[in-house]
């Protein structure tokens, strides 16, 4: 019975099922969110909603079922099982704004892709060089904060008046979100100030940020070839599965053809010995 469940739940037409659960799911939720719907429309609505939460459940049970503790060593497992369990918490009282958090379920759809599976998984290995990345912006931001609060406090306190503005307003340059007309009024009273938001600007936005989007792309064309190197695998191991298929059932027609030989001697043998017991028979009545 578990392989049986084992094999529904590889099959494509299970795994494509799902995904229009999900898909039909975050439909009914954003229809849900409509005013003025019938009650009746609404009640429909969310019997639907909780067949669909019903199939999630039944799908996580088989997985437990197939794969009992190892389904919680896979992070995607997890997910699902977390983003399943809080929609099942009563939203009542309280918890009511866990009703809120039903949509969550969307979330299931980068679990049943394997492309944004890739897609989250980059993300996720590239967590170290960003915050390498990260801790040098701190930096770069931290002495241009200084810098910043010495040149133009006097003349522009709303924006460069202290470090949490200042931090605010650099970041806003970096975004290049107003940064023309921040400068421009800076340089009617100091022409030269163009002089620090220029290097700024080729720092982190033309620079830094490239080294994150650099960065968030190659850990996406890893765990690109980690998957491409895992299916590989997958599928040598099928082959051998299917060679050593193969090679039982020579094993089993060779069996069987030599157990086919063995009684074919046998009978032959009987024969003879019946051969033999009857040219000996007649002798030994005549001495007698």
């Amino acid at each position: 019975m578990l392989t049986t469940i084992a094999a529904i739940l590889a099959s494509k037409q299970f795994q494509t099922g799902i995904i229009g659960v999900i898909l039909l799911n975050a439909a009914l939720l954003g229809v849900l969110t409509l005013h003025d719907l019938d009650p009746d429309i609404v009640h429909a609505l969310e019997m639907l909603d909780g067949l669909c939460l019903l199939i999630f459940c039944i799908e996580i049970l088989m997985k437990l079922m197939v794969y009992r503790l190892s389904f919680f060593r896979d992070g995607w497992n997890v997910f699902d099982f977390i983003v399943v369990a809080i929609a099942l918490v009563p939203a009542t009282g309280p918890l009511s704004v866990l009703r809120a958090m039903r949509v969550l379920r969307l979330l299931r759809l980068v679990t049943a892709l394997p492309a944004m599976r890739r897609v989250i998984a980059g993300m996720f290995n590239s967590i170290p060089g960003v915050a390498s990345v990260a801790g040098i912006l701190l930096v770069i931001f931290y002495v241009s904060s200084i810098m910043a609060i010495g040149f133009f406090r006097e003349a522009d306190p709303e924006k460069f008046g202290s470090m949490g503005d200042t931090f605010f307003t650099l970041f806003q340059l970096m975004t290049t979100e107003g940064w023309p007309t921040i400068t421009k009024n800076l340089m009617e009273t100091m022409p030269y100030a163009w002089l620090f938001f220029i290097p700024f600007l080729l720092f982190t936005t033309f620079t830094t940020l490239n080294l994150v989007f650099g960065i968030i792309v190659s850990a996406m064309e890893q765990a690109k070839e980690e998957e491409a190197r895992d299916d590989m695998a997958k599928q040598g191991m099928k082959v051998s599965e299917e060679t050593n298929e193969v090679r039982l059932a020579v094993i089993e027609n060779e069996v069987k053809s030599i157990t086919g030989e063995l009684a074919q001697l046998q009978v032959a043998l009987e024969r003879l010995l019946d051969k033999q017991s009857a040219t000996t028979n007649p002798i030994q009545l005549t001495e007698k």
